[in-house]
């Protein structure tokens, strides 16, 4: 019901919101497991292609971009889109001592789950140790 001070009504004026002022904050929703091994993230892309989307890892970052492509060029019939399309990134700090072989990952029904192995404080100190002849 409208509020006869203010001209607004909370559902329908919401209702109505153009697309662009959607908040895209429902993107990437993210569960995190830690096990004996490794680390899994359970990251969620609805209706994103294998081949649409990217994991790339530079300086400790974990960085996951996906994109979501319409399935519906035609614009004018729509009252009302909540739906988003486009690039969408997500960046997770992983460390400095995670490597690219450390990383392995999968998409299926709609979630990417991505396993990154944790590394020993022996392997990591070996890395940085300098052999003397």
């Amino acid at each position: 019901m409208r509020n006869y001070i203010t001209n607004y009504d909370p559902f329908f004026d919401r209702f109505f919101l153009r697309a662009n002022n959607c908040s895209t904050s429902h993107m990437m929703k993210t569960d995190i497991k830690e096990n004996k091994s490794d680390y899994q993230l359970f990251i969620e892309l609805p209706e994103v292609k294998k081949e649409d989307t990217r994991i790339t890892l530079e300086n400790g970052y974990l960085k996951v971009t996906a994109t979501l492509n319409k399935e519906d060029e035609n614009d004018e019939d729509y009252i009302y889109r909540e739906r988003s399309y486009g690039e969408f990134s997500r960046s997770y700090y992983v460390g400095d001592t995670v490597k690219l072989q450390d990383i392995s990952a999968k998409l299926e029904n709609g979630v990417l789950t991505v396993d990154i192995k944790k590394r020993s404080e022996k392997e990591i100190e070996k890395e940085h140790l300098v052999q003397i002849a």
